[in-house]
Parts: structure tokens; sequence; C-alpha cells
């Protein structure tokens, strides 16, 4: 007896994620096995102070080892893609990180820490740009947005998964949440591995394999593209703007509203919440609003939504400011991925993801310092004003490179180096 058809609401529903490269589901499984094993960075603190007995001093200089070693990754991660096939990349890098992970987990001598804690920084950070490149290069420009928009809807899935596995795992033992953390990381590396080998349809030559034609365009990098550069600019001034719900909000919400501190958590869990509903949604319309229009709104909606702050008192107004906020990062997200993409292509692509990634690792080496700082300074109605203001000249810097980086788009397009898997074979790979 023959299956019925689907049903057409569920046709319509489903329509923007079929056809698309295989490399995009496999790297979209990938993001939500690595993520739904633990949170275990958000646990080194508790577990360095209870476990070593470590002073604050001593947490903040191991924290830095990972943030450095994150930071070197997205820089370096990026590049050796142009280089090497970025599918064995992402596996080995998986790979590391779950390693170091499994380390954590038995209790390493101390002095192991710091070592360990640098390159599992690096493997986290060059994963990135990787994973970003082996899923959008391959699509469409029109399809690029949906693909960004599944994978942090993968990323958000896993992590809310993680809170509540790490959470009860660390009532029993911080050795445990990084035990199920590395036991995730692993199993990310051998899926990639299984997957990449049953479906090999899309290779990605490295970049000695272009041909003559491409080669000198494909010198271009991004140290020396100024207008991707002044637009890397504006991003910083944003992304420091952003940070700011990860410290000050906090300080401000207990100062001000007196709020306890669950009301983070019920703020985290609407973002969460959001970004799963809407992001796809959205990142498929972005190209019909206007990527510049887009990528400017995402980026004034981030720092204006704390001015909902300055006119109140309580849980609305906060409610107002992080939903505000999220349809900030609902856009700026899969806007600034396409920008950079767009920019790239027939360049020296992995050092364009590299340095973009980069800048988003960065912010946490001086964004919470500075933020709390202005904050012990001028106060927080102070601070949240100068978030607006600073977002606005962000879009201010940014407005003429990104009509100058936009302007090639009704320019023919060089011919990409990664082959996409005929939309056929993609159907047939993935249901």
């Amino acid at each position: 007896m023959s299956r019925p058809p689907p049903a057409p609401w569920l046709k319509r529903l489903l329509s923007p994620y079929r056809g698309l490269p295989a490399t995009v589901y496999i790297q979209v499984l990938c993001s939500l096995i690595n993520n739904i094993g633990g949170i275990s960075k958000l646990f080194l603190p508790l577990y360095l102070r209870e476990n070593y007995q470590l002073g604050y001093a001593q947490i903040g200089l191991m924290m830095a080892a990972y943030g450095a070693g994150a930071l070197l990754g997205s820089l370096n991660g990026g590049a050796l893609s142009d280089r090497f096939d970025g599918r064995k990349l992402a596996t080995l890098f998986l790979s590391a990180s779950g390693l170091c992970l499994l380390l954590l987990a038995l209790a390493i001598p101390l002095w192991l820490f710091v070592p360990v804690l640098l390159v599992s920084g690096f493997a986290d950070g060059a994963f990135r740009p990787v994973n970003l490149r082996l899923a959008l290069e391959p699509c469409l420009p029109r399809q690029r947005a949906v693909a960004q928009g599944m994978l942090r809807v993968a990323f958000n899935l896993g992590v809310a998964g993680a809170g509540l596995l790490s959470g009860s795992l660390a009532a029993i033992g911080y050795g445990w949440v990084y035990a199920a953390n590395a036991a995730a990381t692993l199993s990310a590396a051998l899926w990639l591995a299984w997957a990449y080998r049953r479906n090999d349809s899309a290779p990605v030559p490295p970049a000695a394999l272009e041909t003559a034609e491409t080669a000198a365009e494909a010198l271009v990098g991004p140290w020396r593209d100024l207008p991707f550069l002044r637009m890397l600019l504006a991003l910083t001034l944003m992304t420091a703007v952003f940070d700011q719900i990860y410290v000050t909000l906090g300080l401000f919400l207990r100062e001000h509203y007196q709020l306890g501190p669950q009301w983070m958590g019920y703020l985290f869990t609407l973002n969460g919440l959001m970004v799963v509903a809407l992001q796809i949604p959205i990142s498929r319309r972005i190209l019909d609003w206007g990527l510049l229009a887009s990528t400017q709104a995402g980026v004034l909606l981030t720092g204006v939504s704390f001015l909902w702050l300055t006119l109140g008192q309580g849980p609305l107004w906060a409610v107002l400011m992080m939903t505000t906020l999220t349809l900030g990062e609902l856009l700026v997200s899969p806007c600034y991925t396409m920008l950079v993409m767009h920019r790239s292509e027939g360049r020296l692509r992995g050092r364009y993801l590299g340095l973009y990634n980069a800048v988003w690792q960065g912010r946490t080496l001086f964004a919470p310092a500075l933020g709390t700082w202005l904050y012990g300074a001028v106060g927080g109605v102070a601070l949240w004003w100068m978030c607006a203001a600073a977002v606005c000249l962000s879009a201010l810097i940014q407005q003429p490179a990104l009509r100058l980086m936009l302007a090639r788009q009704s320019e023919p397009a060089p011919q990409s180096r990664f082959k996409a898997a005929p939309a056929k074979a993609s159907q047939g790979e993935n249901g």
C-alpha cells in the first residue's frame, strides 16, 4: 500500500530545507552533537576553585589561556582551510578538542592546565570557520542564509540540552561534565569522518589545485581589503555592545531592578527560544528585505535595545530589552556571514572566515573589562546610552564599506573552488 503524499502545509514548511548540498546537513548534525554534550567551559572557574583551591587571579589566567588559544585558532583555522581539505581539518580539530576535554575530566596535575586549555581553545576556535565554510561554501547565494540559520538553530538546541545535562552532572562531580562534553565532541568527530567517507561527491581541493585564471585573485586576503577591514572595525564596536548581556546586564538587573539571578536564566531562555523559532524564517527573508538594510537594522537594534532599561523599572523592561536585542541578533548573525561569504568569493575565503570569527572571539578580551569599568565609573543608565551611541557609530562606519562590497553582486562571481553536490544527490543522501 503506497504512502499518502505529505500535506501541503508540511511540504511548504520543509521546502526551504530540502535540496541543500549534503555537507550542510552533515555540519548541522555535527553542531548539534558537538554542543549537546555539555557547556563545560562555564564550569571551569568553579572546577578550578573547588577542586584545586585556586585564587581568583589564577583562575583568570587559566581562562585567559583558553581565550588566547581560541583567538589564535580562529585566525589560523580558516587559513589552514585554504591549503588543506576542510573535512579532515574539522575532524582533526574536533578530535583534539574532545581529547583535551577528556584530560580535564581525569583530574590532571595543575601544571598541565595551561597547555591543555591553550590547545583546547585553539581547536575550538579553529573549528568554527571551517564549520562555516564547509556548510556555506557549496550553497547557492540564496541558500546560504537558510544554511546559516540551520547551524544557529542546531547550536542553540544543543546548548539548551547541554544546560540541563551539565547542571545535573555538575551536582555529581565536575569531572562528569567534562567526560560528557568529551564524549559528545568525539562523537561529532566520528560522525564527520563517517559521513564524509560515505558522501564524497563534494570534494574540497587545496588552494594549490586552483586554475591559473583564479590563482591571482585568490592571493587577495582580508588584510589587504580595506572595505572588509572597515566592516570588521564596525563589527568590533557592535560585538563589544552585545557582550554586555553577559556581564553588566546581570549587575544592573540585580542592583537597580532588585531582580533575582533567576531572571538572567529567564531572559536567556527567551533568547534561545526566539532563535530556535525565528532564525530560519528571518534568514529566508533577508535578501528580500535587502542585505544592507538588514545588516544596519540588526546593528542598531542590538545597541538601542538597552535603552528600554532606562525607561522604567521591573521585569517588563528587561523582557522588552532582551526581545529587541534578540531581533537584532537574528539579523546580525546571518547578515555578516553572508557578507563575508560574498566578499571572499574567488579570494582566500578561509582567511576571511578566520578573521571574521576572530573578531567575535576577540571581544571577550576587552568587552567585559571595559563594560564593567564604565558601569562602575558612570553607572548603568549612562552605559546603556553609550551602547546606543556605539552602535550608531558602528552603522555609520560600515555604511560606505557595505555599499562598496555589495556593489559586486551585479558582477559575475568567480568560479567557486568548492563544487556543490548536485541537488538530486543531496536529496537522496539526506531524504
